[in-house]
């Protein structure tokens, strides 16, 4: 009986179990659900729009046959010269995450 009850307040797997397995302190704790949980969510709402989008736009009326046409003409006359400046921000930015996470490891040790 006394296993029993041990068993039950004490089970195998609780987040006091995992922190003292994985030697973390709350705010590494905190911060590894948070982007968890905000990466699976990410996931989801993208998967959700573009199965959205795909719905929309595999109608078989003529307007979505014309709208499909307009999406591909633009898609092709798009001109990525009036992009490289994002695509630098967006490069530099993720130089400077990966620069972050490399100095968080270092500081973790």
């Amino acid at each position: 009986m006394d296993e029993n009850l041990h068993a039950i307040l004490h089970p195998p797997f609780s987040i006091l179990a995992l922190t003292q397995m994985w030697n973390l302190d709350p705010f590494q704790f905190f911060r590894l659900s948070v982007a968890w949980v905000a990466t699976i969510y990410a996931i989801v709402v993208t998967l959700q729009s573009l199965w959205g989008w795909v719905a929309y736009l595999s109608g078989q009326d003529k307007y979505m046959t014309l709208v499909r046409r307009y999406l591909v003409i633009h898609a092709l006359r798009l001109r990525f010269k009036a992009f490289w400046g994002d695509v630098i921000i967006c490069i530099l930015l993720c130089v400077v995450f990966l620069l972050l996470w490399r100095l968080h490891g270092v500081l973790a040790v």
